[in-house]
């Protein structure tokens, strides 16, 4: 260490240099990188649908008062005689549309309360294509008219991610759950692998998945929305039969101006999530910016900084240090200052988000974000300081040695 302090000693410019670029572009990447793991996440949860086969209906605004069940069921099942629909289910919040948003507080024994979004319909696990992992679907005993004014105490369907938030590694199937203000109750019946939210802004922090089902059909609703599964192929023929139907179903009966929406639903997941898309190339462009910028910034200091001890590389390779020596000495001189980097930027990238969650509410920065980080640029480091470092124990030492 003491010939490596010596050196930085002597020549303090350079290594302040590469200390202040590497902790800019720690502070830099350490939040960016959260921000992009952010917008990426729900990019890449497994929604549970059989996607390629659903066709959402929705907004069906009711003209006078608010639909009953009975005119909700003869909606569907007038959808339900499309040629190529498998399935129909009436629903209270679909996929991909926030026309409807219910959420329902969730209590567990431990005391951990989260909030969920919850699907309320008929028969919505065979029209949406979920899968059960425990457990069993709804009887058809457990299926009724559903006020939101009454204390709910109904059977529920949970989804795996968020039967691990709620009961750890405990079997959810059979618990009890109460609502956030204790005035219900909901009984575990079955538990599906995976199934999105429809609140698009609720899908960070692990939130994605934390959805239920719930039987029945509310009453008092003003909005209808339905959900159809069709058969292979057919899709977009249904889709196409879907307007003539609501027209003949729903004459006279929705609101002017205000179009049913009808979409299959890739189109709708497409589009409700360009914007995290959009996000995603900018937060990995950024990232690939600061990286090249600090990975060409180490390189020319080093290379500039290196070649103004040539003359002292020869003397050192005259009393008979070694290429290897030369290069492993270059390494260690440069692992030293960018850790000294690392060690001020994720300090300044704490006090970054800090800031960002004073002003913008982020979250806060989870730890392993710091080490990835430091890692990738230590690696940048290295990989910068390697082509200056090769070339000068390269150097003959009578060159070397002449050089000024």
């Amino acid at each position: 260490m003491f010939p490596l302090l010596s050196a930085l000693r002597r020549n303090p410019l350079m290594p302040r240099l590469i200390v202040l670029q590497v902790a800019v572009a720690c502070a830099i990447l350490c939040n960016t990188l959260f921000l992009l793991g952010q917008q990426a996440g729900p990019l890449l949860v497994d929604d549970g649908l059989a996607g390629d086969e659903l066709v959402i209906v929705d907004q069906l605004v009711s003209r006078g008062a608010s639909w009953t069940p009975a005119q909700t069921r003869a909606g569907r099942d007038a959808l339900a005689g499309i040629p190529g629909v498998r399935t129909a289910s009436a629903a209270s919040g679909v996929p991909m549309r926030q026309t409807l948003t219910l959420t329902f507080d969730l209590k567990s024994a431990n005391g951990t309360t989260l909030t969920t979004s919850g699907y309320v319909g008929e028969r919505l696990v065979d029209t949406f294509g979920l899968r059960l992992s425990r457990g069993r679907d709804f009887l058809d005993t457990e299926y009724r008219d559903i006020s939101m004014a009454d204390d709910m105490r109904t059977p529920i369907i949970i989804t795996e991610a968020l039967a691990r938030a709620l009961f750890g590694d405990g079997d959810p199937v059979g618990a009890t759950l109460r609502s956030g203000d204790d005035t219900g109750s909901y009984t575990v019946v079955g538990v599906v692998a995976h199934l999105m939210r429809y609140q698009l802004s609720e899908l960070d922090d692990g939130k994605a998945e934390h959805s239920i089902l719930i039987p029945g059909l509310l009453s008092g609703m003003p909005i209808a929305s339905y959900v159809l599964r069709t058969d292979p192929g057919r899709r977009e023929a249904v889709r196409a039969q879907v307007p003539k139907v609501l027209q003949r179903s729903f004459a006279g009966q929705l609101v002017p101006g205000i179009e049913p929406v009808v979409a299959d639903y890739e189109r709708l997941r497409a589009d409700g999530l360009r914007t995290r898309r959009a996000a995603v190339w900018l937060l990995a462009t950024v990232n690939a910016v600061v990286a090249t910028i600090t990975l060409i910034g180490i390189a020319s200091l080093s290379g500039y900084w290196i070649q103004q001890r040539t003359r002292q590389i020869g003397i050192r390779r005259a009393l008979g240090a070694t290429r290897g020596q030369i290069l492993r000495h270059f390494l260690a001189e440069n692992l030293l200052l960018v850790g000294a980097g690392l060690a001020l930027g994720l300090l300044l990238a704490l006090g970054i988000n800090q800031w960002l969650m004073h002003h913008y509410e982020l979250a806060r920065l989870p730890v392993p974000y710091l080490p990835a980080a430091a890692a990738l640029l230590l690696a940048l480091g290295q990989l910068a300081v390697a082509g200056p470092a090769r070339r000068a124990s390269r150097l003959p030492p009578a060159d070397a040695a002449r050089s000024v």
